[in-house]
């Protein structure tokens, strides 16, 4: 094979690699932000909906349990001192649950929403792109255009389903943490 030939083509391949390595790296980055953001989201929603234990094995004053527990009772302080009541466990845990997805399940999913739409749009872009490349038939700014496209749906859709099974994940945890707090609260009931 002709060396000149030969180093033509590596050039020409190492300036493709470069492209479809930049186009993929933009679309990594536009995925990024809000799966970064949402992630963040998801690990304070654990570490509220934990069930750290002190040195006496009581729960803490933070987090979900705790805020259970809180409510509870001063709910059965109001109503005959028994926390068992269907009433107190019911309201109690439809505040802890709304003060929850306020704080957390609903910005992760906005956050996980976000990431299907600037994966259409990439994929829009890349399309455009490519259309403009085969009218000037241009090898490198197709394959470009290519790796757009693709890129940027696999990254945004990849995201979206960690963001969203991290969130179901979540929600077993607060069931959780929820029962812990209300455990709390019949033994302090009961001291």
């Amino acid at each position: 094979m002709d060396p000149a030939l030969l180093e033509s083509f590596l050039e020409l391949g190492s300036r493709e690699l470069r492209v479809t390595l930049v186009v993929c790296a933009i679309s990594l980055i536009a995925v990024w932000v809000p799966l970064a953001r949402g992630t963040l989201l998801c690990w304070r929603a654990r570490r509220a909906t934990a069930l750290p234990r002190d040195a006496r094995g009581a729960l803490p004053d933070a987090g979900v349990a705790a805020l259970t527990r809180a409510v509870a009772t001063s709910a059965a302080g109001r109503l005959e001192g028994d926390t068992d009541l269907p009433f107190v466990r019911d309201a109690a845990k439809q505040l802890v649950i709304d003060d929850y997805e306020t704080s957390f399940a609903q910005p992760i999913s906005m956050y996980a929403n976000i990431l299907p739409p600037i994966g259409f749009i990439g994929t829009t872009c890349g399309l455009a792109v490519l259309l403009l490349s085969m009218r000037l038939s241009n090898d490198v700014l197709q394959l470009g255009a290519l790796a757009l496209a693709l890129s940027s749906t696999i990254f945004a859709l990849v995201g979206y389903a960690t963001l969203e099974s991290l969130k179901i994940n979540l929600y077993a945890r607060l069931a959780r943490s929820i029962d812990a707090g209300f455990d709390e609260a019949g033994e302090e009931a009961e001291a």
